[in-house]
C-alpha cells in the first residue's frame, strides 16, 4: 500500500500539512472541528471555542472519555507499517468525530473496532518483526554454512576436522531452528506488538543462536558417541552430526530430552556397575 500524498489543509488560520483528513466542519455559527492524521501519521484533532460552546457536559465528558481510550490504544501501533497505523489512526479519528458530534452510542463503536483493529494488527506485526529477523539471521548463518564448505580443504588444514564439523554443526542448528520458527509460528501465544521494534529482532536472533549452540552440543555428543554410535561404525558419522544438529535446532524440547537422556543412562550405567 503506497502512503497517500500530503495535502495543504488550514485549521485555526494555520496551514498544515495533511497525510489524511477525517473530518473538517466549518460553521459560523457552530464553529470549527477537525480531525486529521499528519504527515508523522499521527491523529491530531480539536475545536475552537465557538465549537467548545455548543458542547454539553455529557458531551465533554463522553471527549474525554474518548481521548483517555485513544491515549491507552495509540502507543501500540507506535512502530507500525505506515500503512497499517494510518488505518488505525482512522478508526481512532472516527471515534473523536463521533464524540464531537455528540454520538456517545457511535463514538463507543468506533472505540471498539479500533480495540479490535489494533489487537489483530498487534500479533501479526509481532509475527512479522520475529519471523524477519529469524529468516535474516538463518539466511546469513545458512550463507556462512556454504563458504565454510567451499574453503573446508583450508579449515582442516588449519585446524583440523573438529572444529569444521562443530561449526556446521551450529550452522545447522541455526537452520533448524529457522524451520521451527516457520513451521510452528502461527501456534505461538500471547504475542503482540506493544514491545518495541527492536526486542522482537533481539528474541528472533536469540531462537535461532539458541539452536545453533543446541546443534553444536548435540553434534558434539555424537562425535563422542554418547548418542548415535551405530553411524560411527557405518562411517555415517558426519552425515549424523548435522542431521542431528538440525533437529536439536528445530526443537529446544527435543535437545533438552536427548541431553537428559544421556544423563540417564550414565546414571543407570554406575546403577549396574555398583
Amino acid at each position: 500500500m503506497s502512503k497517500p500524498k500530503l495535502q495543504k489543509y488550514t485549521f485555526g488560520g494555520e496551514q498544515t500539512d495533511v497525510l489524511h483528513l477525517i473530518c473538517h466542519l466549518t460553521n459560523s455559527g457552530t464553529g470549527e472541528l477537525y480531525v486529521y492524521v499528519d504527515a508523522d501519521v499521527d491523529l491530531e484533532w480539536g475545536y475552537n471555542e465557538t465549537f467548545e460552546k455548543t458542547l454539553d457536559e455529557p458531551a465533554k465528558q463522553n471527549i474525554r472519555r474518548v481521548a483517555n481510550e485513544i491515549a491507552l490504544l495509540e502507543p501500540t501501533a507506535h512502530n507500525w507499517p505506515d500503512d497499517l497505523k494510518l488505518a488505525a489512526k482512522r478508526l481512532l479519528g472516527e471515534a473523536v468525530v463521533s464524540a464531537c458530534e455528540g454520538d456517545a452510542v457511535g463514538s463507543a463503536e468506533a472505540t471498539a473496532q479500533a480495540r479490535r483493529f489494533i489487537k489483530a494488527k498487534s500479533k501479526q506485526v509481532s509475527r512479522f518483526w520475529t519471523l524477519r529477523a529469524c529468516l535474516c539471521t538463518g539466511g546469513f548463518v545458512a550463507l556462512a554454512g556454504l563458504v565454510l564448505l567451499f574453503v573446508k580443504s583450508l579449515i582442516q588444514e588449519c585446524l583440523g576436522e573438529l572444529p569444521l564439523l562443530l561449526a556446521m554443526c551450529f550452522c545447522a542448528g541455526c537452520v533448524g531452528a529457522v524451520l521451527f520458527v516457520v513451521l510452528k509460528f502461527g501456534k505461538q501465544p500471547n504475542v503482540d506488538s506493544t514491545a518495541e521494534r527492536h526486542l522482537h529482532y533481539l528474541e528472533g536472533v536469540a531462537r535461532i543462536v539458541g539452536g545453533g549452540i543446541a546443534g553444536t552440543l548435540v553434534g558434539g555428543m555424537v562425535k563422542l558417541g554418547l548418542i548415535l554410535p551405530i553411524f560411527e561404525q557405518t562411517r555415517t558419522e558426519n552425515l549424523a552430526m548435522c542431521a542431528a544438529a538440525m533437529i536439536a535446532g528445530a526443537s529446544e524440547r527435543l535437545a533438552a530430552g536427548i541431553i537428559t537422556k544421556v544423563e540417564n543412562n550414565e546414571m543407570n550405567k554406575k546403577e549396574e556397575g555398583e
